[in-house]
């Protein structure tokens, strides 16, 4: 995994925390000499210093928003207020401190343990911890206080564990005020008071829970706050609270999500302050608090957020959107009330055989639930269940770029024989028609949904008339057909061959470079072509290029028999992967 320590990096990180010891003044290079670690190499570099020598940073935040979500009620028995970080090691060690997060461990134990048994964590005093778990009304709720020595305070909150009623309350979110919100909001106001600066921070829904208690603080307390932390947690939904609450802790509130983001973007708070952290995970398992990275000591920053998690929550918001909040009510109700009579009470319950039960459960229900149920987009369904060894290897095939291009090319190929002497009319009137049947099912719809209001189509219904209008013109204007067909032929080659150029840049094998360079050229030379050749030279060319594109594709297919010979030997094309062996000559 990229985010381990190489020896290299121990013995220099080492080396450094003997001189920092001997003179004080190099005390912030600590984490100067490594990058791409994770949150457990983070502590390991900066636990042998506490918060007066190395002061609070946001990675801190990190670590006690992941101690959150441990249930360590035993430190707090026989009315007991308060208890040292530094004992939550022994709880461990007895088996009585449980992990209470859905989806199982992910590294979140070693974490709390070391930072249980180092300097910096362990001289933390927990104190005012709260956990509640009730039925009627749903309610899972769970916070925690670490203070240091009357400096500073840091209350964080428990994100969503496998409860029903956790994850029903999450639910609820999107239509009402939550029990687990207004307790929040009680706890941090009872809680700050002058005398040292306050953190309020939470991951998930936790992050949640700390958005809603900063916004409604008064302006005095407010004042006291220096910093909200909201790690990948939704944000409030506008129909149940004012937005213009979010602008008034803008200023105080660090907002940090995955690159895979999903969970955050649900009600999506517009916080200046926001910051997208790189994870040594992938799709959804990049909320995972224990995989995000750090880098010289900070957060690891992305770019930006992955195409695949911005296509989900583009879902997910047109799926909200759509629904009346009346209507999110009742499927929330109903929903969790099969649930309930399924037997199920924990989400680590859910096996699949349930679904099915579930799925009759539901078609019994309102026509409110069966409506929004059928209207989920079926991608917003998150299935990490393994898949079937054989639908694995057909992924892996046509994951594969090599073998996918030579395919394309072959069945281009055979589409320019085929239509030869049409292929510019044909390519012409189809986009045209594609074009303006895609305007009017979207109009259509949009005319269903907003009940007839033509708020923000008129503009659209103008662009939709000339579509179709055009059609006429494309069918029975040779010329027209031919000048809009050779336009898109242009722009289309010219773009095929803007991507080769970047695969060539990017590719490591020199012969596939050169492959990528070839159809580069021959791409912006069909391009050019297309815009310039006369129209009787149409047939011709389109025959000379087909020929071109199946010697490529005989090409890309010859070396991707090649490679896999070479990676198998004498076991032929169709033995078996090795066990555990990932990799690819393709």
């Amino acid at each position: 995994m990229e985010g381990k320590l190489t020896k290299l990096d121990k013995i220099r990180i080492n080396n450094r925390r003997k001189q920092i010891l001997k003179t004080d003044t190099e005390k912030e290079k600590i984490l100067s000499q490594t990058q791409t670690a994770t949150l457990l190499d983070y502590i390991k570099w900066i636990g042998d210093f506490d918060f007066d020598t190395m002061p609070f940073r946001e990675a801190d935040a990190l670590v006690l928003c992941l101690a959150s979500y441990f249930e360590i009620l035993p430190l707090f028995a026989e009315g007991r207020k308060s208890a040292k970080f530094s004992e939550c090691a022994e709880l461990l060690d007895s088996g009585r401190a449980r992990l209470m997060i859905t989806g199982g461990d992910m590294g979140n134990e070693g974490i709390f343990r070391a930072a249980a048994e180092s300097k910096r964590f362990g001289e933390l005093e927990i104190t005012d911890y709260v956990d509640k778990l009730t039925t009627d009304p749903p309610l899972q709720f769970a916070t925690m206080c670490f203070r240091y020595k009357g400096k500073f305070a840091f209350i964080a909150f428990r994100g969503t564990d496998s409860s029903l009623a956790g994850w029903e309350e999450n639910f609820m979110i999107s239509f009402t005020r939550t029990t687990a919100q207004n307790l929040a909001a009680e706890h941090v106001s009872m809680l700050i008071e002058p005398g040292c600066e306050w953190y309020i921070g939470g991951h998930s829904k936790g992050g949640n829970l700390a958005l809603t208690a900063a916004c409604v603080l008064d302006d005095e307390q407010l004042a006291l706050v220096k910093r909200i932390f909201v790690l990948d947690g939704p944000g409030l939904c506008p129909e149940v609270f004012d937005e213009k609450l979010i602008h008034r802790i803008d200023s105080q509130t660090t907002r940090i999500i995955p690159e895979y983001d999903v969970i955050g973007k649900l009600f999506e708070p517009r916080i200046t302050d926001t910051r997208i952290v790189k994870s040594y995970r992938s799709g959804i398992e990049q909320h995972s608090l224990a995989s995000w990275m750090v880098d010289h000591g900070q957060l690891s920053k992305a770019p930006g957020n992955a195409p695949g998690s911005r296509w989900i929550n583009s879902l997910i918001d047109e799926w909200i959107a759509a629904l009346p909040i009346e209507e999110r009510a009742v499927f929330v109700k109903e929903l969790f009330d099969a649930m309930e009579e399924e037997g199920i009470n924990d989400l680590q319950e859910v096996s699949p055989e349930y679904f099915g039960n579930l799925i009759i459960r539901l078609s019994g229900k309102s026509a409110t639930t069966r409506k929004v149920a059928k209207s989920l987009p079926r991608k917003m369904l998150i299935d990490d269940v393994e898949k079937p060894r054989l639908s694995e290897r057909f992924k892996k095939f046509f994951k594969n770029s090599v073998v996918l291009i030579a395919i394309i090319l072959i069945l281009a190929g055979v589409g320019f024989i085929l239509g030869r002497k049409l292929i510019l009319d044909i390519i012409a009137v189809s986009v045209v028609a594609a074009m303006a049947a895609i305007e009017v099912f979207v109009i259509i719809r949009r005319l269903i949904r907003t009940k007839g209001r033509l708020d923000g189509l008129r503009e659209r219904i103008i662009i939709t008339v000339a579509l179709i209008a055009l059609i006429p013109i494309v069918l029975i204007k040779n010329m027209a057909k031919f000048i809009l067909g050779s336009f898109i032929f242009g722009v289309l080659f010219i773009s095929v061959a803007y991507l080769a150029g970047q695969a060539a840049y990017k590719e490591s094998r020199i012969f596939m470079r050169v492959v990528n360079i070839f159809e580069c050229v021959l791409c912006v030379a069909a391009g050019v072509i297309f815009l310039l050749i006369p129209s009787g030279w149409v047939a011709l060319f389109a025959i000379i290029l087909a020929s071109v594109m199946f010697a490529d594709a005989a090409v890309r297919i010859g070396f991707a028999i090649w490679c896999r010979v070479r990676q198998h030997g004498s076991k032929g094309l169709l033995a078996p992967e090795p066990a555990g062996n990932e990799s690819s000559e393709l």
